[in-house]
């Protein structure tokens, strides 16, 4: 029997690139093909950075191909964020863009549900790309923090106070499951805020009791609303209403102390701190890192409300 050699059609496993989408200074996390005949030949890896040159080079190419299953990969969401950040893993200033951009997403489709909505599936991607960095670079949270935004906005705050856990998490040999865990946790631990009043969150001027005590109620509110969601993960739980607990007893909402605090409220207690003393505030001055965890082991209203080694741990890291 003769055996006929044929080139197969694979035109159904790619699709046209606009070249509009690719950026000069950008690292694309997928290939970009041309046709020749009837083969589709990779002319750009995943992971190469355009430069002008190669953005002009590839303007003049007659088509751009892009496969199928990677089309998701041209817009930076949630699913695409792993491979954003693997490409962009060695660019701090560009993967806390990333994670800025990501997150800012999460938040502003939270925010606007009326059903108080939480992508949770987001989350754990936003929380395994960090603990992916944190793998990678023994020096995160030095490389990172030049690059942050430190104003009081809600999804950089809860991203900075995520990035902050899990590096010292990490520091502590935690499992990436009790990271994931703790990493939910931080990143969730302030929604309760959507509940709360928006001119008291941003009164300039000292608050009232009834203010202040109305703003504490933001703990239990984030809880009620992560439940809400279908997260019942006791950890997360309890790290999330007791995250303004202190060790002497003098937090909220149930004035526990140092033997009745879990190590995840210990360890968000002391960065929701530290990121709110190290971020802008309309009512005080921004403190450096040094500044701040300085005062959170020396100072006479501070000395005795967190766990000093694990401020120890954070000041070597930062």
């Amino acid at each position: 029997m003769k055996i006929i050699k044929t080139k197969l059609d694979h035109s159904h496993l790619y699709t046209h690139l606009d070249i509009n989408t690719i950026k000069v200074g950008e690292i694309i996390p997928y290939n970009i093909y041309i046709k020749k005949s009837a083969e589709y030949i990779i002319i750009i890896e995943a992971g190469t950075l355009i430069s002008e040159a190669l953005h002009a080079k590839l303007k003049n190419q007659e088509a751009l191909y892009i496969a199928k299953m990677d089309e998701a990969k041209q817009i930076l969401s949630c699913e695409s964020l792993k491979y954003y950040i693997r490409h962009n893993r060695d660019n701090p200033k560009k993967r806390v863009a990333l994670l800025y951009d990501v997150t800012e997403q999460l938040f502003d489709m939270f925010m606007s549900s009326p059903e108080n909505k939480i992508h949770a599936n987001c989350v754990a991607l936003i929380i395994k790309s960090i603990i992916y960095l944190i793998k990678h670079d023994a020096d995160l949270a030095r490389n990172t923090m030049p690059h942050f935004i430190n104003n009081d906005a809600l999804a950089n705050h809860s991203l900075h106070v995520a990035i902050y856990a899990l590096i010292l998490g990490n520091k502590l040999q935690f499992s990436d499951a009790q990271l994931l865990q703790l990493g939910t946790a931080a990143l969730l631990h302030d929604v309760g805020l959507k509940k709360i009043d928006h001119t008291v969150i941003e009164k300039t001027t000292r608050l009232s009791e009834s203010e202040s005590k109305s703003v504490q109620k933001h703990s239990q509110y984030s809880v009620e609303i992560v439940k809400q969601n279908k997260i019942h993960d006791p950890y997360i739980l309890d790290a999330i209403m007791h995250h303004h607990e202190r060790y002497d007893g003098s937090g909220y909402p149930n004035n526990l102390t140092k033997t009745e605090m879990s190590d995840f409220a210990s360890i968000l207690s002391i960065c929701d701190v530290f990121d709110a003393l190290t971020s802008v505030r309309p009512h005080r001055k921004q403190y450096s890192s040094f500044e701040a965890l300085k005062m959170m082991m020396k100072d006479s209203e501070m000395i005795n409300q967190f766990n000093q080694k694990y401020l120890l741990i954070a000041l070597k890291l930062l």
